[in-house]
């Protein structure tokens, strides 16, 4: 049987925010913020003339006098966006006088991602309460947890969730319930980095970084759950992100290198997996190779070789080169074939069966491995589905 990987299921997509909850906090609310205790904890001692950057500010401030708070207060009201984070770069020296407010952040969900920043105007920051958890309606919201953040204004219908932004919050300050602040890191969606979009993500693929940020809680519109999905895990299915859940895979080091952790290429083609598409795997012991099955769909539609065997591409070529050779068809609305793909000339299609596959209520799966080829004259004819490594049969 032709091992496969791709989500399964049909479970609805799980969101703790409702349409109700607006992210705009109601005025001279009697819910308090629940407050976080924070232990004081000593200065770290060091022996060299520059202090060591801390994590985040740990002595509790002072309890503002009537006049300080209503200064800090006007401050926040006059000022659209009333705090900065700023990356210290790692090349750059550290100076003696702002040693104390340099800050670290080392739990991105990548070490690569750790980094020093900077919060200005630090004196009012730190002027503010530190707290666990908001509220956002009825909703509570910690530290650690992620968030949809509206970008406009709109607060009528229903959210849409995949136009929201994304974020994780780190951390949370406020003066009062009307003022409330968290530090964040942004997760992207793909095409909101300069990479744009590609054939290997998925639709609800997020890709954290170490891009820091403070926003106004009133911007928050609930909690979203990300799982993190390790594509090394080969069997396990169940590590898999459903159809329906935001997920991330591979980091985006924003302030140091520009640069994105590397992802796992498979197939002829060197790309990654896109998880919401079926992959399959050579059965041959000597090969066990995984492939996509657009590329078996695409192959299937390019000139045999003078031996007869499916033409394949050399390893490294790009599946951009390909392009230009094939298409893709819409599938019928009754179709059970997981790929599909037509010849530049439209003379030929390709369309890709996988016995058991697809998955889901009220589906008839397909009984075997097969690829159906279709030419100009509407004839069809069947083929195996070989490896495009090794021209094993699957299945």
């Amino acid at each position: 049987m032709t091992r496969t990987k791709r989500p399964g299921g049909d479970k609805k997509r799980k969101f703790d925010a409702t349409d109700e909850r607006a992210a705009k906090r109601p005025n001279n609310t009697s819910e308090p913020i629940q407050h976080a205790a924070i232990a004081p904890t000593p200065p770290p001692e060091t022996t060299a003339p520059e202090p060591t950057p801390i994590k985040s500010p740990t002595q509790p401030p002072p309890d503002l006098t009537a006049a300080d708070k209503a200064h800090l207060k006007a401050y926040l009201d006059r000022t659209e966006r009333p705090f900065a984070v700023l990356a210290i770069p790692a090349s750059k020296k550290r100076k003696r006088s702002s040693a104390s407010h340099q800050l670290v952040q080392d739990d991105l969900y990548d070490p690569r991602l750790t980094l020093q920043y900077e919060i200005k105007p630090f004196d009012k920051w730190s002027s503010l309460r530190k707290y666990k958890k908001f509220s956002v309606g009825s909703e509570s919201i910690g530290c650690g947890e992620c968030v949809l953040v509206k970008h406009t204004d709109e607060t009528t219908g229903p959210i849409d969730y995949d136009a929201q932004w994304k974020a994780r919050v780190l951390e949370i300050r406020a003066l009062d319930q009307e003022h409330v602040y968290l530090r964040v890191a942004w997760l992207n969606r793909p095409e909101d980095l300069d990479i744009g979009r590609k054939r290997y993500h998925g639709k609800l693929e997020l890709i954290p970084t170490n891009q820091l940020d403070i926003i106004d809680a009133m911007a928050v519109n609930g909690r979203i759950e990300v799982m993190h999905w390790d594509e090394l895990v080969d069997d396990d299915v169940k590590a898999m992100p459903e159809e329906d859940q935001y997920f991330w895979r591979y980091t985006y080091d924003f302030v140091h290198t520009k640069s994105f952790s590397k992802l796992r290429e498979i197939c002829v083609c060197k790309t990654p997996q896109n998880p919401d598409e079926l992959i399959v795997s050579c059965e041959n012991k000597d090969c066990g190779q995984w492939m996509h099955t657009k590329c078996i769909a695409e192959a299937a539609v390019e000139p045999p070789t003078t031996n007869g065997n499916v033409k394949t591409p050399q390893k490294g070529v790009k599946a951009k080169k390909r392009a230009s050779k094939v298409t893709t068809p819409t599938f019928s609305p009754d179709s059970r074939a997981v790929a599909i793909a037509s010849s530049g000339d439209g003379e030929m299609t390709a369309e890709v069966f996988i016995k058991g596959q697809p998955k889901g209520p009220d589906v008839e799966a397909s009984e075997k491995d097969e690829i159906v080829i279709t030419d100009a004259a509407a004839a069809r004819r069947t083929e195996k589905v070989l490896c495009l490594f090794c021209q094993s049969p699957l299945g």
